[in-house]
């Protein structure tokens, strides 16, 4: 029961819906993952008919039928999350069969400002005895009556009634927990955070940073030991059990996506100088805004959308005109997230940004690059590549709220993203390396002028070839994420998941020259050297490239032989626990997740554990 329809992820239910735009903005409505029924256990309530509802920054709970709808856990303070292998004792039948248990460890800040005492106080007894809804055996009769009521399975197969806008990033806690840190909207620079305060990283994203010693726990930053008191505030660790009761739930494997999601998504903001700037700036200075004066927003990025796509279309276009077109619309989906909608409805510009990457990979449409001519014609084309190749990351990032998303992807048999993985990975066609011609001037150490530059046009194509295997790393992530979710449950026609993925990788020739150029930019990465602390962008990159390693070890046999054939040395004795500590510094918050993923990859490859930090349990 999500905000997806039955051949993407799961159903919707418009009742629901309708329950949710009356409690929630309509930027966090608009990015609601899934919601589904689940009996709830925690420390507030024992056996209790709920509702979960995740988004993209926190987990709500409310009563089946809903009433009122309440934070249960922040993605910000989770560091835990399993799928226990049980039978509930207290369900009987197909639904004890059916029910998936997930069980979700976090830290509570709210518990109080000051340790409470150890020993129980009568009168919170009786006020949990009072609030515990047990499921006895009559109970769970009502089960099947809960639900109809909510009429659960009505228009699942429709399209969701209104369609509400938001920008790329809500006002959530990130953005409110900046703004607080910073009136001026502005982000301290890199240099400031090395000199951070203990009070400044926990408005940064690591709000559990005390000075006392630390204890790490798990999948997130380092988190502080149990009941440590931080600030004016006690952090407690805290267990949430979600007994989801759809048949082959996919709540678990969103969870951890949106955890990874925000994970990244925190990470980026120390990396901006300041805050996404409302996205009415874009259209007053945008290409196609002369014409929207006078409208709603929401018609005006229709307009915008339409026109760019008329546009895109249009198979007259220079590759500048169509590098500025596709410059505009990266630009304005970074700031109103409904244009991720707009572009997933029909799937044209999908089908359009991969036909132009497969003119101009993996050769060059141009037909001598190794001349002056040749090599600027060249650089222009990386320069294209990359921004198509970016775009598409961008669009495929936390969109599995859209049900057209996964049809555009397996329309025609998977064929448009057998191409796109094929030109991503594909090594592109390059000018010959420029050598000064021998000579007096040379043997003296000496170059023309012409010389000088050549050379340097070859340094401006070498930094463009890293930034496309840095951008098709990412767009391989997400198409990784996409599969994983598919994959989950036992979905009919779901070829679209892990398996096949693997498939296609295997058989490309080109996948093991990819996965060593991502091998070898993930080691000079974490690798000892001078450079201490990676830049948030480069952590971010580091985590994309392990978690492509750690998905290759554990579904592709094959392309997991020749990681551990070619890299034993390099995983052995490149990768040092202290040092890659240094490199990802405590206060970004995908640090400890990549860390720990760093961490399951070597010990697969090694094939024995490694433990680069004490204490630790990964989480896929």
């Amino acid at each position: 029961m999500a905000r997806f329809e039955s051949d993407s992820l799961t159903k919707r239910s418009s009742k629901f819906e309708n329950f949710l735009k009356k409690n929630l903005d309509e930027s966090t409505y608009e990015r609601i993952r899934a919601y589904e029924p689940c009996i709830v256990c925690s420390h507030r309530e024992q056996k209790a008919f709920k509702y979960v509802v995740l988004s993209d920054e926190c987990l709500y709970l409310t009563e089946n039928p809903p009433k009122t709808l309440s934070t249960a856990v922040k993605l910000e303070n989770l560091f835990e999350i399993d799928l226990i292998d049980d039978l509930p004792d207290f369900l009987s039948g197909q639904e004890q069969r059916n029910t998936t248990h997930i069980q979700i460890n976090y830290w509570d800040e709210t518990v109080a400002k000051v340790k409470p005492s150890s020993r129980p106080s009568s009168q919170n007894s009786m006020h949990q005895e009072d609030t515990d809804q047990e499921v006895t055996s009559s109970s769970v009769d009502k089960l099947s009556a809960a639900r109809s009521k909510l009429d659960l399975d009505d228009d699942s197969d429709g399209e969701v009634v209104s369609d509400p806008m938001s920008k790329s990033m809500p006002e959530g806690s990130l953005k409110s927990m900046l703004k607080q840190s910073h009136p001026n909207g502005r982000h301290p620079l890199k240099s400031t955070f090395k000199k951070v305060t203990i009070q400044d990283q926990s408005r940064i994203g690591n709000k559990h940073v005390s000075s006392k010693p630390e204890h790490k726990t798990d999948n997130n930053l380092s988190v502080p030991t149990p009941d440590q008191q931080v600030g004016s505030k006690v952090s407690k660790r805290m267990t949430l059990h979600l007994y989801m009761l759809v048949p082959d739930s996919k709540m678990l494997v969103l969870i951890r996506s949106a955890v990874n999601n925000f994970l990244i998504r925190s990470t980026l903001y120390i990396d901006s100088e300041e805050l996404t700037q409302d996205g009415a700036l874009y259209l007053q200075k945008g290409k196609h805004s002369s014409d929207l004066g006078g409208k709603t927003l929401s018609v005006k990025i229709d307009m915008l959308f339409s026109t760019l796509t008329k546009e895109l279309m249009d198979p007259g276009n220079t590759m500048e005109q169509t590098f500025e077109l596709v410059q505009e619309l990266k630009t304005a989906t970074e700031k109103y997230f409904h244009l991720k909608r707009l572009f997933w409805k029909s799937g044209d510009i999908f089908a359009k940004l991969v036909s132009i990457l497969k003119v101009y990979l993996p050769k060059s449409p141009h037909a001598n690059i190794n001349n002056d001519l040749g090599r600027a014609q060249r650089a222009d084309e990386f320069e294209l590549i990359i921004l198509i190749i970016q775009t598409i990351g961008l669009m495929f990032r936390e969109t599995e709220i859209f049900p057209s998303r996964l049809r555009v992807l397996r329309s025609g048999s998977g064929r448009l993203i057998q191409d796109l993985i094929e030109v991503i990975t594909c090594f592109p066609s390059l000018p010959v390396k420029y050598v000064p011609p021998t000579s007096k001037a040379s043997k003296l150490l000496m170059q023309t002028e012409a010389d000088k530059w050549k050379c340097l046009a070859d340094m401006e194509i070498h930094e463009l070839f890293v930034e496309f295997t840095s951008a098709s790393t990412s767009v391989l992530f997400e198409l990784l994420v996409i599969a994983q979710q598919s994959h989950w449950g036992r979905s009919e026609n779901s070829f679209f998941n892990v398996n096949w993925l693997m498939n296609v990788l295997e058989n490309l020739n080109t996948t093991n020259k990819f996965l060593e150029r991502i091998i070898g930019q993930a080691m000079r990465f974490v690798q000892p050297s001078k450079k201490v602390e990676l830049s948030p962008q480069e952590a971010i990159l580091v985590f994309q490239e392990f978690y492509i390693q750690h998905a290759i070890m554990v579904y592709s046999p094959p392309l997991a032989s020749f990681i551990s054939n070619n890299y034993t040395e390099e995983f052995k004795y490149y990768i040092q626990g202290p040092v890659l500590q240094e490199k990802l510094p405590e206060f970004y918050p995908i640090s400890m997740r990549t860390i720990l993923l760093i961490q399951e990859v070597m010990s697969q490859v090694l094939q024995k554990k490694v433990q680069l930090l004490p204490e630790k349990r990964f989480i896929q």
